[in-house]
């Protein structure tokens, strides 16, 4: 038999494999890519239980529970630093995505929901552009890897089982969502000035020559120097995402450092 099946099978490594699996799972349901819906589930599962297959001998014994009923605290323990690790990337992509969103609202976007002869339809605006952006450029460099890499790294950090300090560790969790907005306001940050200008442009304008219609002439205006400052902000705000990614493994290292009780060392 396989030595890795074969550790598995051990009945002493149960409650371990239990506690890494509930940790991967937890990184599936906020990561970037690993959380897409278009997953199917049997594929996230299998893939769950695979990898806590193949991190099981390198995990340290940790305090693993010796009951049955002693493993729902340690499971949603494991829960948490999953999600925290898969939560340091998707800040970044949901930020950016963010950052389209504040963009399609004053570019004036937004306006179409209201005259779409469907409402019931979802309309995109630069959303779902800015945050595939995003996400290509996180597969690219390997930022699905990354986090992968930083789930095995914190087995050591953090070994399944160990006690957590969670009053610690509730500023790197404020930072995470302070990151989220931070990301946002510096992707947004060129366009939003530019069509801020437009907009005083327009009001000076209009004061100018009041036979102006500036409520019709502002729309295609705003939405024209909208694109083309998107068109023109593209490159280098691929190469901002880029280094807020490559920034991802010190990332999962201040989010989980925190978390390690003073006895264990930081």
């Amino acid at each position: 038999m396989d030595p890795l099946i074969q550790s598995v099978l051990q009945p002493d490594r149960w409650p371990l494999f239990v506690l890494l699996t509930a940790r991967i799972g937890g990184l599936m349901l906020t990561a970037p890519l690993w959380s897409m819906s278009g997953w199917p589930r049997a594929g996230r599962a299998a893939f769950t239980v695979v990898l806590a297959m193949m991190l099981l001998p390198l995990a340290p014994a940790g305090r693993v529970p010796e009951e049955v009923l002693e493993l729902p605290v340690p499971v949603a323990m494991e829960l948490l630093i999953g999600s925290l690790i898969g939560l340091a990337a998707a800040v970044i992509v949901q930020g950016v995505a963010l950052a389209g969103e504040i963009i399609s609202i004053q570019m004036g976007l937004s306006f179409g929901a209201l005259l779409a002869p469907m409402p019931e339809l979802a309309m995109g605006g630069v959303g779902p552009l800015q945050s595939m952006l995003a996400l290509l450029l996180y597969t690219t460099i390997g930022g699905h890897l990354v986090l992968v890499r930083g789930l095995a790294e914190s087995l050591v950090t953090l070994p399944p089982g160990a006690p957590i300090d969670l009053a610690a560790g509730l500023a790197p969790i404020l930072a995470l969502l302070a990151t989220l907005f931070i990301t946002g306001l510096r992707a947004a940050a060129p366009i939003v000035i530019a069509l801020f200008l437009t907009q005083i442009a327009l009001a000076v304008l209009s004061r100018a020559v009041p036979q102006i219609n500036a409520m019709v002439l502002s729309f295609p205006i705003t939405i024209g120097v909208g694109f083309l400052m998107l068109y023109l902000a593209l490159p280098f705000l691929s190469m901002a995402i880029a280094g807020w990614l490559g920034d991802l493994p010190a990332s999962i290292t201040r989010t989980l450092e925190p978390l390690r009780p003073a006895a264990m060392g930081r």
